[in-house]
């Protein structure tokens, strides 16, 4: 997979800024499955695929041992000092630091660990394919679910993002491919007891 890298047209965005206040006492993106951080396994995916180049990561809460965690030194790493005002600043964040000449950008949330890389691959596949100009978003039993890829003509919106708002309720639904796709694009851990379930 790593010989058929394209150029950078679409970045990707990882969300690990949040406070995990539902999980607890812990950050929740530092959690252990299978022997790995939560946001190990959403990173170790993206590599497989991609050129560390093409990462941003987005980090706030407890930013330092976020930071500890990601071991490739070629993922850019932004710190959001306003991560407690929401996910709307981390995604305005990533979208003011991006190259001018991208086509698309890929929001992943990093509390996402199933996401698989053939999910990803198929979705920008058919990003490519509709010219750069749809939202496309998978889809599990009828859920939307992550990553989403948008287009340029969302990157001004996008970058003006504030508070606890994301960009989905801003998004037209005539702009909306949905793809089906596999569990893991649904399936994200806000509590311990969703860790709990997970095959650890």
């Amino acid at each position: 997979m790593k010989n058929e890298k394209k150029s950078h047209k679409i970045k990707k965005i990882l969300l690990a800024a949040g406070q995990s206040k539902r999980f607890g006492d812990k950050n929740k993106l530092s959690a252990m499955i299978n022997g790995k951080p939560i946001i190990n396994h959403i990173l170790d995916t993206l590599i497989e695929i991609y050129d560390p180049s093409e990462l941003i990561v987005i980090v706030g809460h407890e930013h330092k041992k976020i930071k500890n965690l990601i071991l490739n030194k070629g993922i850019k790493i932004l710190e959001n000092i306003n991560y407690k005002k929401g996910i709307g600043t981390s995604i305005a964040l990533g979208m003011n630091n991006l190259d001018t000449e991208i086509d698309g950008v890929m929001i992943i949330p990093a509390d996402m660990p199933y996401i698989n890389s053939k999910d990803i691959i198929n979705l920008e596949k058919k990003f490519m394919e509709l010219n750069c100009l749809k939202v496309v978003m998978p889809e599990y039993n009828s859920k939307i679910g992550n990553p989403v890829i948008l287009p340029r003509n969302y990157f001004s919106t996008l970058k003006s993002l504030k508070d606890d708002f994301g960009a989905r309720s801003l998004i037209r639904k005539k702009d909306i491919i949905t793809l089906k796709s596999e569990f893991g694009t649904i399936f994200d851990i806000d509590t311990k007891d969703e860790l709990a379930k997970t095959y650890n």
